[in-house]
């Protein structure tokens, strides 16, 4: 299991800040939870990618299966590291 802290780019270009918990983090497939609070945040901020930002630099485009107020359910990848938003 890979855990960790980053940060939630949403589409509106909304941050929040999130901890992370991927038990699959393969090369190109990446599945786990954001933990996160959602309580404010419009669901249609969740019908596009958004980004992670991880506390050691790699950044993951994920897609949010399933969300509550506290946590998301997503799958993705990382970003090749020229491709990376700073």
């Amino acid at each position: 299991m890979l855990n960790g802290t980053g940060s939630v780019a949403l589409r509106s270009g909304r941050r929040l800040p999130a901890k992370y918990q991927f038990g699959t983090h393969q090369e190109h497939h990446w599945v786990g939870y954001l933990i996160c609070d959602t309580e404010s945040v419009d669901p249609s901020e969740f019908s596009y990618k958004i980004l992670l930002q991880c506390e050691g630099g790699i950044a993951v485009e994920l897609a949010v299966t399933n969300w509550t107020a506290r946590y998301m359910a997503v799958v993705g990848c990382p970003l090749p590291e020229f491709n990376q938003v700073a």
